[in-house]
C-alpha cells in the first residue's frame, strides 16, 4: 500500500485538502450521519423533564402538607437539581440499552456494521503517548501490547509511535530511553518508534500534545492520543483510522476505553462496573449528542490540521484552583472543536480500547479530586460567547457530577434538622410514615431512576455469558458490585463535598503521576485516614438515635458507607480473590496482552534510541475561550 509522503497532507492549503477529501470520499456504510438529531434531543429533554417533574410533584405533596416553609422550599430545590441530574442518567442509559437490544448503531440509527468492501484506504498516523515519570516496565507492556496487536494486522506501516516523555528527573529519562531502545529492536520494521523528552513540563499533558503538533504534526494526517496505561488492538485502531477518512467532517472520535489489569478487591469492582455499563452509558450519549460528543482525552483519534487551527489551550484567568490551568482539557478542546464547526463523536461499537486504574481508594480519590478541580474550572465557562448548546450542557453535567454531592448532603442534614430538633421528631418523618400513597411513590421512582439501568445491564450481561459456571460467576460478581456502588455512593457523596470545600478554599489538586499499580494499604493508614469520617457518621447516627429514632432506619443506607470507611480503604486495595471475577473482555481474552517480555537486555547507549523524525515546526495558535462580541 502506498502511502504519500510525511508533509504531503498539511503542505496542501487548508480550502484545497477539505474540496479534496470532499470529491475524494463518497458516502458509503463508513459515513457518520445523524438523521433526526434534534427530535432526539428533544424526546430526551422531554423524558428527563416529566420523570423529573414527577419526583417533585411527590416531594412537594409530602412535605408540603402544611404549606411549605423555607428549610422545605431549599430542600425542594435541590432535589429538583440532583434528581433531574439522575434522571438524565437514566434516560441516557435506558436509550442506550433500547439501541443495543435494537442493533442500531447510536449515531446513525442504522443496523450492521460498515462493510468490509467500502473500507476506506488507511492514512499516515501518529501514536502518541505524554508520560510523566511513569512506571516504565507497564508502559512498556503497555505500548508492546498494542504495536504487537497492531503489527499482527499486517498494515503497521501506516503508523509511527512516540512516547512524548515530560519526566523531570535524569533516571527516570534514562530509563525511558532504555525501554524505547529495547523496543525499537523489537520492531526493527515498524511501526517506527520515536523518544522526545521536553525540558520543561509546560501547559501539562496539553503542551505536550501541543508540542509534538507543532514540531510534527505537518508529518501525520491524524494522531491518536494514548495514555501511560492505554491498551488498543491492532482492529481498533484501522477501525478509527478508516472512519477518520471517511468522515471528513470528523475533528476527534473516541472510543470507549474499558478499565483492565487491575487485581484489587476495588480495580476488579471498578472494572466489572465498567464493563456492564459503560457502553450503555456510551450508546445513549452518542444517541442524543450525535456530532457534539465529549473527548475523554485519550484512546480516541484526532485529526491534527484541526486540533491545530483550533484547540490551542488558553489558560483560565486567575489563580488555581479556579483559574490557570484548566485540569480537564479534554471537554474543552472538545467544545472548542465543536465551536469551530468540526464534529466530535464516541462511537461505543469500536471495541479492543482498554485502559489502567489504581488499585486502591487513595490513589483513586487523588484522580477524583483533579477532575473535581477540573469540571468546576468549567463552570466558568458557561457564559463565555461561541459555545455550542450541547458543549454548555456538558460543562454543566460535568460540574453536577460534583455539586450535586453537598446537595444530596444540604438534603439529608435538613432532615436531620427537622426531625431532632422538632418535639414531635420531625413533621417529615412523620408524612413518610403516615402518608404511603405519596411516600411510596417517590421512593419507587426513585428506586427506579437509580438501579433500573443497572439490574438491565446485569441482565443482558449475564445471558450473554457461556456456560453456567460463567454466567453464576458474573451475576455474582455484579450483585456484589452493585452493594458495594450502594455502600460506595454516601461515602462519595461526603468525599466530594470535601473537595469542594478545599477547592472554595483556594487549594488546588496537584497534577502528579498517576498511581496504576497495586499498593496495599496498611490497617494503621487506613485508620488515620478513615477515622474522622467515620467518627462523624457515627455521631449523626448516635445523635438521631437519642433524638429521633424512628428516622434512624431511614438514616441507615447513608451512613452505613461513611461508618466503615477505614474498612474499606483496607479491604479494597487487597487482592482480589478468585471468586470475583474479572471483567468479559478479559475472560474471553480479547485484551491485547505483551506476548514476549522485553528482558533486560545489555544497556544502550542514548545514541542507539532513534531520534524522532526531522522537525517542520508550524505555530498552534492559542484559542480564547470566549469569542468577542463580533465574532459570536
Amino acid at each position: 500500500m502506498q502511502l504519500p509522503p510525511r508533509g504531503t497532507v498539511d503542505a496542501l492549503p487548508r480550502r484545497v485538502l477539505m474540496q479534496h477529501r470532499s470529491e475524494a470520499i463518497q458516502p458509503s456504510s463508513w459515513t457518520l450521519t445523524e438523521p433526526a438529531l434534534p427530535l432526539r434531543r428533544g424526546v430526551m429533554a422531554a423524558l428527563a423533564m416529566a420523570t423529573t417533574a414527577l419526583g417533585i410533584h411527590w416531594l412537594t405533596a409530602l412535605l408540603g402538607g402544611g404549606g411549605i416553609d423555607a428549610l422545605e422550599g431549599l430542600v425542594i430545590a435541590a432535589f429538583s437539581v440532583t434528581f433531574g441530574f439522575s434522571c438524565i442518567a437514566f434516560w441516557t442509559m435506558m436509550a442506550g440499552i433500547a439501541l443495543r437490544l435494537s442493533g442500531r448503531h447510536p449515531v446513525t440509527l442504522q443496523r450492521g456494521a460498515p462493510a468490509a468492501e467500502d473500507a476506506p484506504p488507511l492514512a499516515r498516523t501518529a501514536l502518541v503517548m505524554p508520560a510523566y515519570n511513569e512506571d516504565m516496565g507497564d508502559v512498556v507492556h503497555c505500548l508492546m501490547s498494542t504495536l504487537q496487536s497492531l503489527r499482527d494486522t499486517g498494515q503497521s506501516e501506516a503508523f509511527d509511535c512516540f512516547l512524548l516523555s515530560d519526566s523531570n528527573d535524569p533516571a527516570q529519562r534514562e530509563r525511558e530511553r532504555e525501554a524505547m531502545a529495547r523496543l525499537q529492536r523489537r520492531f526493527p520494521t515498524g511501526p517506527g518508534l520515536y523518544y522526545r523528552a521536553r525540558d520543561e513540563n509546560t501547559g501539562r499533558k496539553p503542551g505536550n500534545i501541543r508540542d509534538f503538533c507543532e514540531r510534527w504534526g505537518a508529518g501525520y494526517e491524524f494522531m491518536v492520543v494514548l495514555d501511560a496505561d492505554s491498551r488498543m488492538t491492532g482492529e481498533a485502531l484501522l477501525t478509527l483510522v478508516r472512519r477518520m477518512v471517511a468522515n471528513p467532517q470528523a475533528g476527534i472520535i473516541q472510543t470507549v476505553p474499558l478499565p483492565v489489569g487491575q487485581r484489587t478487591v476495588l480495580g476488579r469492582f471498578q472494572q466489572l462496573a465498567a464493563s456492564l455499563h459503560a457502553r450503555h452509558i456510551a450508546n445513549g450519549l452518542a444517541f442524543w449528542q450525535g456530532n457534539s460528543t465529549n473527548y475523554w482525552g485519550h484512546n480516541a483519534i484526532i485529526r491534527i490540521a484541526d486540533f491545530k487551527a483550533c484547540c490551542g489551550l488558553s489558560p483560565l484567568p486567575g489563580r488555581p484552583p479556579l483559574g490557570g490551568d484548566i485540569m480537564s482539557h479534554d471537554y474543552v478542546e472538545a467544545g472548542l472543536m465543536r465551536r469551530a464547526g468540526r464534529s466530535v463523536y464516541v462511537l461505543p461499537e469500536i471495541g479492543g480500547s482498554f485502559e489502567g486504574m489504581p488499585g486502591n481508594f487513595i490513589d483513586d480519590l487523588k484522580r477524583e479530586r483533579r477532575w473535581c478541580q477540573g469540571n468546576l474550572q468549567h463552570l466558568r465557562l458557561l457564559t463565555g460567547r461561541g459555545w455550542r448548546p450541547v458543549t454548555r450542557l456538558n460543562f454543566l453535567l460535568g460540574g453536577l457530577a460534583y455539586l450535586t454531592a453537598p446537595l444530596w448532603l444540604l438534603m439529608i442534614s435538613a432532615g436531620i434538622l427537622d426531625a431532632v430538633v422538632s418535639p414531635d421528631q420531625g413533621r417529615w418523618v412523620n408524612a413518610a410514615t403516615t402518608r404511603p400513597d405519596t411516600v411510596v411513590p417517590l421512593i419507587g421512582l426513585s428506586l427506579m431512576v437509580l438501579f433500573l439501568p443497572r439490574l438491565i445491564g446485569i441482565a443482558l450481561a449475564t445471558r450473554e455469558q457461556r456456560g453456567y459456571g460463567r454466567r453464576w460467576s458474573l451475576l455474582r460478581g455484579s450483585l456484589l458490585e452493585l452493594g458495594f456502588g450502594i455502600l460506595r455512593s454516601p461515602l462519595m457523596m461526603v468525599l466530594y463535598s470535601g473537595f469542594i470545600l478545599r477547592i472554595l478554599a483556594g487549594r488546588p489538586a496537584r497534577w502528579d503521576t498517576s498511581l496504576r499499580g497495586r499498593r496495599r494499604i496498611p490497617a494503621r493508614e487506613a485508620w488515620r485516614l478513615g477515622t474522622p469520617i467515620a467518627a462523624g457518621a457515627l455521631t449523626v447516627g448516635l445523635t438521631v438515635a437519642m433524638g429521633a429514632p424512628s428516622l434512624l432506619p431511614w438514616l441507615l443506607p447513608a451512613l452505613a458507607g461513611p461508618l466503615l470507611f477505614p474498612l474499606f480503604l483496607q479491604v479494597t486495595s487487597l487482592l482480589a480473590p478468585a471468586w470475583l471475577p474479572a471483567t468479559p473482555a478479559e475472560s474471553r481474552r480479547l485484551v491485547p496482552v505483551n506476548p514476549i517480555a522485553v528482558g533486560r537486555s545489555p544497556r544502550p547507549s542514548a545514541a542507539s534510541v532513534c531520534p524522532p523524525p526531522a522537525e517542520d515546526y508550524r505555530p498552534m495558535p492559542l484559542q480564547p475561550l470566549s469569542i468577542p462580541a463580533g465574532r459570536a
